[in-house]
C-alpha cells in the first residue's frame, strides 16, 4: 500500500506573530525614512538643481554642473584635501595616543578609577565647548599655552593665526577630546583578556614589548579597528569643533567640506553646489566605511 506524503505548509511571512512585529517596528521606520531617507533623497534631488536661496524663480535642471563644480572650484577642491589631511591625521594620532594610554593606565595598580574617568571626561563634552576651551587657551596673549612656550624659553606661537598652526591646532583640539574613545575601548579589551597566556609567556622569559606585539595587540586589533571606523567617520564629517575654533580659517585653510556644505548654502546661498558637496561626502564616506567594515570582517 503506498503511503501519501502531505506537503508541508508554506511558511506565511503575514502569521500573527510576524504582523505584531511589523506592527511594533513601523512606528520606528516611519521615523527613520521621515527624518533620514527622505532629507538624504532630497539632497541627492537638490544637487542636480541650479538653487540660489535668493533667486527662487529661476530654480531649473543644471544636470552635473554643480558636481562639475567640485573638482574645478578651486576652494572646494582645497576642502577636500583639508578633511582628508584632518581626518587622517586626526584618526591615526588619537587611535595611536588612546591605544598607549590604555597600555599605560593597564599598568596602574593605584587610582585606575581616577584615571579612567578623567581621561574618558573630555568625550562627554560638547564639541563646541571643546572649541570653546581650546581657542582660549590657544591664545596668542592670554593663552595658557603661549604662557608656557615663553616660561620654558621659547617664543609665542601663532596657533590660529597661519594655515599650518591652525590646522595643526583643531586636530589637537580633536585628539584630546576624542582619544579617549580609543582609550575606554582599549582598556577594556585588555582587563578583559586571558591572563594565563600572559603569565606563561613572561615565565617563557618573553619581555613586555614582545607580549605586548604577539599576545595583546592581536587580541585588542577588532576593538581598535571598530574605534577607527567610528572615529573616521566622527572625525570626516566634524563641523562644530572646528568652527568654534576657526570658523575655517585663516582664510580657507581649514575649511573642511562640513564647513563648505554651510558656507555654500548659506553665505553664498547655492543650494544646488551645497547638496553636491553634502551628496560628495555620502559617498566618500560610505566607500571607506565599507571598506573599512569589510577588512575589520575578514581579520576577525
Amino acid at each position: 500500500m503506498m503511503q501519501t506524503t502531505q506537503a508541508k505548509p508554506k511558511h506565511s511571512i503575514f502569521t500573527q506573530d510576524n504582523l505584531f512585529m511589523y506592527g511594533m517596528m513601523a512606528p520606528a521606520m516611519i521615523i527613520v525614512f521621515v527624518v533620514s531617507i527622505v532629507p538624504l533623497a532630497y539632497t541627492f534631488y537638490l544637487s542636480f538643481q541650479n538653487y540660489i536661496l535668493t533667486k527662487p524663480g529661476a530654480i531649473h535642471f543644471a544636470g552635473f554642473e554643480n558636481f562639475t563644480k567640485l573638482f574645478t572650484d578651486s576652494t572646494i577642491r582645497d576642502s577636500i584635501l583639508h578633511t582628508f589631511v584632518y581626518t587622517g591625521a586626526s584618526v591615526i594620532l588619537s587611535l595611536i595616543i588612546g591605544l598607549a594610554l590604555a597600555v599605560v593606565i593597564n599598568n596602574v595598580t593605584v587610582g585606575k578609577t581616577f584615571f579612567r574617568i578623567a581621561l574618558f571626561t573630555p568625550m562627554m563634552l560638547s564639541s563646541v565647548v571643546v572649541g570653546v576651551i581650546w581657542r582660549f587657551l590657544f591664545n596668542n596673549e592670554l593663552g595658557v599655552l603661549n604662557y608656557l612656550v615663553v616660561f620654558f624659553g621659547g617664543h609665542k606661537v601663532n596657533w590660529l593665526g597661519t594655515g599650518t598652526m591652525a590646522m595643526t591646532s583643531i586636530i589637537i583640539a580633536d585628539i584630546w577630546q576624542w582619544a579617549s574613545y580609543t582609550f575606554i575601548l582599549a582598556l577594556a579589551a585588555l582587563e578583559a583578556m586571558n591572563p594565563e597566556p600572559l603569565e606563561a609567556a613572561t615565565i617563557d622569559g618573553a619581555n613586555s614589548w614582545q607580549i605586548f606585539w604577539s599576545l595583546r595587540f592581536p587580541q585588542m586589533l577588532p576593538v581598535i579597528e571598530v574605534a577607527a571606523v567610528f572615529r573616521f567617520i566622527w572625525a570626516f564629517r566634524s563641523f562644530d569643533l572646528i568652527y568654534a575654533l576657526t570658523k575655517g580659517g585663516p582664510g580657507t585653510s581649514t575649511e573642511t567640506m562640513a564647513l563648505e556644505v554651510w558656507r555654500q548654502a548659506f553665505t553664498r546661498y547655492d543650494v544646488g553646489t551645497s547638496s553636491a558637496v553634502s551628496v560628495l561626502m555620502f559617498c566618500l564616506l560610505f566607500l571607506i566605511s565599507i571598506f573599512l567594515l569589510r577588512n575589520s570582517v575578514k581579520n576577525s
